[in-house]
């Protein structure tokens, strides 16, 4: 197996160069016996972070040297934070500054959770656990196997969501005091016949056509199976 090199500091500076010039990433790579990503992280964020305005790069600084992390000063300038790595390499806290970037999927999904006060289906549940971490105030319970998200007041709301958008939980007095007692609220006999009223029929219409995929099913395998199996041996000649 062969070992790849390290690059030193002339090296990155010479790739970084060639870079310019218009060689490929790929090419370089193989030149110097390195990985891509080692091109990416060492030389081409250096040679992206060359032709960063001199004004952009002292507000960089200045950006981190209050109290900014690296992270939200590449946000905050439009930057990529591998290049705000390279610019400010000198200045203390350079490995331990944690990123604070809310992505494009993370930022639908907290308007979502601001306007409707729940998140129940349509959603990937890691992407939320990290907009749990910068925003405490979001809370989180697990009901028949569904994790789901909601914020503090909406409780309510948040119930009837739940039975409204997943018809495969089955929706009774019993599940909705199960919900209400997991989320911490009372929901009056009278609230919770309207909800029963709402949505009874909606659920019942959902296993009813379960139940009739799969009598489909078992039928169609029952007719594809012969009632009988028979051998025949061939005798040799």
């Amino acid at each position: 197996m062969t070992r790849r090199k390290k690059l030193t500091k002339e090296d990155c500076e010479e790739i970084a160069k060639l870079i310019e010039e218009g060689h490929q990433i790929k090419d370089l790579a193989r030149n110097y016996n390195v990985d891509r990503s080692t091109i990416y992280n060492r030389c081409k964020y250096l040679y992206e972070s060359k032709k960063i305005p001199v004004e952009t790069r002292n507000k960089v600084i200045k950006a981190i040297k209050e109290g900014y992390t690296k992270a939200e000063a590449a946000q905050l300038y439009g930057l990529n934070i591998g290049t705000v790595y390279n610019l400010t390499r000198g200045i203390e806290g350079y490995k331990s500054q944690g990123n604070h970037i809310l992505r494009k999927n993370g930022i639908k999904l907290l308007n979502r959770l601001m306007t409707d006060g729940y998140l129940i289906s349509d959603f990937n549940v890691p992407v939320v656990r990290n907009l749990q971490q910068k925003f405490p105030i979001i809370r989180s319970a697990r009901y028949k196997d569904k994790t789901f998200f909601y914020l503090p007041g909406r409780e309510e709301e948040t119930i009837e969501a739940f039975f409204r958008e997943k018809p495969d939980r089955i929706i009774s007095y019993s599940a909705i005091e199960e919900m209400s007692y997991l989320l911490g609220v009372k929901i009056s006999n009278k609230d919770q016949r309207k909800l029963l009223e709402r949505y009874k029929k909606k659920h019942d219409d959902y296993w009813r056509s379960r139940h009739l995929i799969q009598r489909s099913i078992d039928d169609w395998v029952d007719d594809s199976i012969p009632s009988e199996t028979s051998f025949r041996l061939m005798l040799k000649i």
